[in-house]
């Protein structure tokens, strides 16, 4: 037995040439796959979770030889866990036995040549076999073990790391738990900070991008502006040119029409008759016509003041009718920071039809708009306001005129 032990040893040497490039694992689990498997699986997996470098050779060996793999574990660990199911050294004393055959004494027989940390793991039901072990491994009778009742395994677990065990968990794994949570506040943080970068950086870009627009909006606005005066002024004095004219050449008619009339009464009393009655009709009753604006606003007007009877009409040219010519005056709109606001207190303007200014009312109210992007959303927000107003002060007036 003592040649074997040193020809094991010798294996062991030898074949580490060959796993130079394997990986080295600091804890190696022997065991039998009858009895000692579901054990030496929970010790791998509960160890490689807390960061150890476990060799457990279902799940991590490498392709090529299985013996000489294994040997080189050996030999590279520094702790050698040797899980003890009930019978298994009952292989050791059967006939015929032939150790290089029996993998669970080559592991444990290498371990005690290179003086590893061997540490039994005594599992429920297992007795040292009455007959003594054979000289490679009966160096595993002296070491001081740990019994694992399932009962108790958190605790013998715990005692495991604490009191035999040299190696020491990858700190990377052991702490992965906190690493992660690390890796995932930092991530966080630089979400948050990218947010709240872009976040300013959007905003300074709108302000700035608003500020050129308003501009561009203004600029447009005073040319629009300046044109839209120009065209009024110049409206306004040719309307008021063929005002005058029209005027001058309907009291020129009237005048050629009066002149007629007088001499035909002369010559016909019953004509004379006819001209009076005409002319008291033309000053019994006035008609109102309506001269606003054709806008939300000035429909909203022309609503209110139909109780007094105003008519969508325009006063006849000839003015052959008595009636009275009703006007009013249009909301003020501003831009700011480019919104349109609009405010309007009415004003009344009333003439006859000839122009003769007879009368101006003013409603005692002053009407103001939230801030819109469209002058046409600001101009019904006032009709509708207005539409809820009392205009009977107005109306009441209107009627005394003579």
């Amino acid at each position: 037995m003592l040649i074997y032990k040193i020809i094991a040893c010798y294996t062991l040497n030898h074949f580490t040439i060959f796993s130079t490039m394997s990986v080295k694992y600091d804890i190696f689990i022997s065991y039998r796959r009858k009895g000692g498997y579901d054990t030496a699986k929970l010790l791998y997996d509960r160890l490689r979770m807390e960061g150890y470098s476990v060799s457990f050779d279902i799940d991590t060996l490498e392709k090529g030889d299985f013996d000489k793999e294994l040997e080189s574990r050996v030999r590279d660990c520094k702790d050698f866990l040797a899980v003890l199911s009930p019978g298994v050294f009952d292989r050791f004393f059967e006939p015929g036995h032939d150790p290089k055959d029996d993998w669970v004494r080559r592991e444990i027989a290498c371990a005690l040549v290179e003086h590893k940390n061997i540490v039994p793991i005594i599992l429920d039901g297992f007795t040292w076999p009455k007959e003594t072990l054979p000289d490679d491994v009966i160096g595993l009778t002296k070491k001081n073990g740990i019994d694992l009742n399932p009962k108790h395994f958190e605790a013998a677990y715990a005692n495991l790391k604490r009191k035999f065990l040299d190696s020491q968990p990858f700190w990377l794994i052991k702490h992965k738990k906190k690493l992660i949570s690390a890796l995932f506040m930092l991530l966080a943080a630089i979400a948050v900070f990218f947010y709240f970068a872009f976040t300013e950086l959007t905003e300074k870009t709108s302000d700035i991008t608003q500020k050129m627009k308003q501009k561009e909006l203004e600029a447009q606005l005073a040319a629009q502006t300046t044109d839209s005066l120009l065209r009024i002024t110049d409206s306004i004095i040719k309307r008021q040119d063929s005002i005058r004219i029209a005027r001058e050449e309907r009291q020129r008619q009237n005048a050629i029409r009066q002149d007629s009339l007088v001499e035909a009464a002369k010559a016909r009393p019953e004509l004379a008759k006819s001209i009076k009655v005409e002319q008291a009709k033309k000053t019994e009753g006035k008609i109102l016509y309506w001269n606003g604006p054709n806008d939300p606003v000035g429909r909203a007007i022309f609503e209110k003041l139909q109780p007094a009877g105003v008519q969508r009409t325009r006063c006849p040219e000839d003015n052959s009718v008595n009636g009275i010519n009703i006007s009013v005056t249009s909301p003020n709109c501003t831009i700011s920071r480019g919104n349109i606001e609009c405010s309007y207190s009415p004003k009344f303007t009333i003439t006859d039809c000839k122009g003769k200014l007879l009368s101006v009312l003013e409603v005692n109210a002053k009407f103001r708009t939230d801030p819109h992007t469209e002058e046409s959303a600001a101009r019904e927000e006032l009709a509708k306001e207005l539409k809820s107003t009392n205009f009977d002060g107005v109306i009441a007036e209107i009627k005394k005129i003579p």
